[in-house]
């Protein structure tokens, strides 16, 4: 999990998302794929359709009424970041509606954040899928989380209440310590994360451990 963590996240500062965003998108990957569902491949899509574009036209136009893109479709970086922004709201009673919004799975880990940010319970609903966070558990009405499309049209966030019966909640979700990516989904997280590195030049290599114009053996 720590090398999909570091992998997520240098791919999408590669992207072009700043290092902030690229840190809490890197920890929610690692959370997705310890759910068991395969956030790695759906941040590779995410990153390969988004990497050219620009990162302000992503992120909701507007924090009131429906959240909507500026341009096209929702991020679920960006947006996930202003969802935990809010966290003490949600805790208030507000309502968000969402959307549309690209590999909405990617959004689950900023809700849950948000819920244990406040210890507030807080429920995310897309189609055919309800969600709650509460008490430090996550609770699933379709744990078959992994068929979700790749958009969702309508993402919807508001508080939850727990019932005295938390299987009213649906199945608890439980957590796995290994992930599994695909060639292709290593390959295209690569490709992204080596535009962080620096290029190499003349200096560099002479500089290099073992490198020089002499030889003392």
């Amino acid at each position: 999990m720590n090398e999909v963590e570091s992998l997520a996240r240098k791919a999408v500062r590669g992207a072009g998302y700043d290092w902030g965003l690229a840190e809490e998108a890197g920890k929610a990957t690692r959370w997705t794929c310890a759910a068991g569902w395969p956030g790695a491949t759906a941040l590779a899509h995410l990153l390969d359709h988004t990497k050219d574009m620009s990162k302000a036209e992503l992120g909701p136009a507007s924090l009131t009424g429906t959240w909507v893109a500026k341009q096209g479709v929702l991020c679920p970086i960006t947006t996930g970041a202003s969802l935990c922004d809010l966290a003490s709201d949600w805790a208030d009673g507000r309502i968000a509606e969402i959307g549309p919004v690209m590999q909405p799975m990617l959004l689950i880990p900023y809700l849950v954040w948000a819920a244990d940010r406040t210890g507030a319970a807080l429920s995310l609903r897309l189609e055919g899928l309800r969600l709650t966070r509460a008490e430090g558990e996550t609770y699933l009405h379709d744990p078959d989380i992994a068929r979700q499309a790749a958009q969702a049209d309508w993402v919807r966030v508001e508080p939850a209440g727990v019932p005295p019966v938390k299987a009213d909640l649906g199945a608890r979700l439980n957590r796995a310590y290994r992930a599994e990516l695909s060639r292709e989904t290593v390959t295209t997280l690569n490709r992204l994360a080596k535009r962080t590195y620096a290029p190499e030049t003349e200096s560099s290599r002479l500089g290099g451990a073992g490198a020089g114009l002499s030889d003392n053996d």
